[in-house]
């Protein structure tokens, strides 16, 4: 009789044991990002499982996709937060070809890339300084198979409405892209010069 007693004890606190671990380590399936996402892409997700406690709500569950454009940017691999994602940007966006000059856009410029476009105005007999005319812009396209005559690359930007004018003006003069590091892309805000 004992020795039930005693089995029924420790089979019993057996499965009580594996209860409470189980109940303690109960996860949810959440989105992460697959890629650094910029402020204005589309997100590119995928799902994990992790345990989140009282912040599950501030995750969008992978049971609904996300919808919308990314309104900060998320690193690779972080999880993706509901405020991250919003409503596409308004309709006063406006995509323009730019030509630059191979030797001034960063070696593997792709779409989802963000730069700060700079022009040097004049010729190549004359020194000028060059001028930030628009800050963070949104690459959209690189086709580097269709070179212009003298070997540019066109180069498709999201911008405002408003800096279209800007940027076509500049186009008489030398264009440069510098990338902007992930780690230093803003909220969208510009910060025009």
């Amino acid at each position: 009789m004992r020795l039930w007693l005693g089995l029924v004890l420790i089979l019993g606190s057996m499965f009580a044991g594996a209860y409470l671990l189980s109940a303690g380590e109960q996860t949810i399936t959440v989105w992460r990002a697959a890629a650094n996402l910029a402020v204005g892409d589309a997100p590119v997700v995928e799902p994990i499982s992790v345990r989140l406690d009282d912040s599950a709500l501030a995750y969008i569950p992978a049971s609904s996709p996300p919808l919308g454009r990314m309104r900060v940017p998320v690193a690779v691999g972080a999880l993706l937060p509901a405020a991250a994602v919003g409503a596409g940007e308004p309709a006063t966006g406006r995509l323009i070809t730019v030509a630059v000059d191979s030797l001034h856009a960063p070696v593997g410029l792709d779409a989802g890339d963000v730069v700060d476009v700079w022009v040097t105005a004049g010729d190549a007999n004359e020194s000028s300084t060059p001028a930030l005319i628009l800050a963070q812009a949104h690459v959209q396209a690189v086709d580097r198979d269709n070179l212009g005559v003298g070997g540019e690359i066109p180069v498709v930007l999201a911008i405002d409405r408003e800096r279209v004018a800007p940027i076509i003006a500049a186009s008489s003069g030398k264009i440069s892209l510098v990338e902007v590091p992930f780690a230093a892309q803003s909220s969208g805000a510009d910060d025009r010069s």
